[in-house]
């Protein structure tokens, strides 16, 4: 009735980093320790200053080319300058220039290793080239530097995921969410985590970041269904029915919903609302053979033969070889006093068992084998 949840952690794209904008309009290279933003400038290397200014108004004037020029004349004197490295690649990454832009933030790197946005642009440059070796190394070294930068955190998360690497990846991603609880991004990773705990069946921790998304944004009906869900599973049917209710409320058109709903109200006695949300699943769901079953079950407890057996019959003409609407088609007809057309669906019950049986016995035999 309640749809299993997918096996794995699935990649989405990756989280930009917001840029940090220097006076200039250049995005600024943020050193870590006690390094300075703009290059430290002696008497004699104002020169080389007033280039660094200079290429950075053009670049802010829309004159990319002459600025990507001027940082490289910058570079042939200087080739230890980080500055010019460094918004020389912000310029190519602009211009999809991409292994160029590598380049040159590996070099920045090499100049000041503790500098954490130049890391953070190398793995940026990196997962565009899909070099998810370089991405993960640089994120690891900007992390390093910074371990409270809450987009690291995520975008490593989303590097060692489509490595394959789940447990690093949810180590990160709970760093992210404890590091960033109101981010926008926030509600979709619990969400992502959730269903990991649900996957690898630890359900408490499920259950747990589960409330808190609902907590947060309690109109997320995906939310519910997968709390439901899990306490469906675990058959706490009083705790599951309040979930799938507000599902049917914030998502009138969900029919796995409203077919759990009803085999709620089933078990507990109230067959009037089981049918009704039964039928209520198979409009929405026309193929949906369990609830025109669980239909023609619970219309025959309430007496409802004819009514029963046109569900039961819609079961057959989707699934011929259900041998659970075989057998009740079998004791209505029986009731209705047809011995030889219950004597039949009898004996197709007992044939389709059978060849299941045996069936599964083949499956056991072979993988002993």
């Amino acid at each position: 009735m309640v749809a299993s949840p997918r096996k794995h952690l699935v990649c989405l794209a990756f989280a930009a980093i917001p840029t940090v904008m220097a006076p200039t309009g250049l995005p600024a290279a943020e050193s870590g320790g006690n390094q300075q933003t703009t290059e430290s400038v002696a008497p004699a290397d104002a020169l080389r200053r007033e280039e660094l200014n200079a290429a950075r108004q053009l670049a802010v004037s829309g004159r990319i080319e002459a600025a990507a020029a001027g940082y490289r004349r910058i570079l042939i004197a200087d080739p230890a300058s980080f500055d010019a490295h460094f918004e020389l690649a912000q310029i190519l990454m602009s211009q999809q220039k991409l292994d160029e832009a590598r380049g040159q933030l590996v070099d920045a790197v090499n100049l000041r290793p503790e500098n954490g946005p130049a890391y953070i642009r190398l793995a940026q440059v990196a997962l565009q080239l899909d070099d998810m070796v370089m991405a993960e190394e640089a994120l690891i070294a900007a992390r390093r530097i910074d371990p409270q930068e809450a987009s690291v955190r995520y975008n490593l998360g989303r590097v060692y995921e489509k490595l394959g690497k789940d447990e690093p990846a949810l180590e990160e991603y709970l760093a992210f969410l404890k590091l960033a609880p109101r981010d926008p991004r926030a509600n979709n990773m619990r969400a992502r985590v959730a269903l990991f705990y649900e996957n690898a069946q630890q359900l408490d921790a499920a259950v747990a970041l589960y409330r808190e998304l609902i907590a947060s944004d309690p109109s997320r009906a995906s939310a519910h269904f997968a709390l439901a869900g899990i306490y469906y599973r675990r058959a706490r049917y009083d705790d599951a029915l309040p979930g799938y209710e507000e599902v049917v409320r914030l998502d009138p058109t969900n029919a796995a919903a409203h077919a759990n709903i009803g085999f709620i109200n089933r078990i507990k006695g109230r067959l009037e609302e089981a049918v009704a949300h039964f039928t209520r699943a198979v409009e929405l769901d026309p193929t949906d053979i369990s609830s025109l079953h669980f239909l023609g079950t619970v219309q025959s407890e309430l007496g409802n033969l004819a009514e029963s057996l046109s569900w039961l019959h819609k079961v057959i003409e989707l699934q011929p070889e259900h041998p659970l609407a075989h057998y009740a088609i079998g004791k209505i007809l029986a009731k209705q006093g047809d011995r030889e057309g219950a004597q039949r669906e009898f004996e197709l019950h007992r044939k389709i068992q059978a060849a299941e049986r045996k069936k599964q016995t083949t499956a056991t035999t072979m993988e002993v084998n």
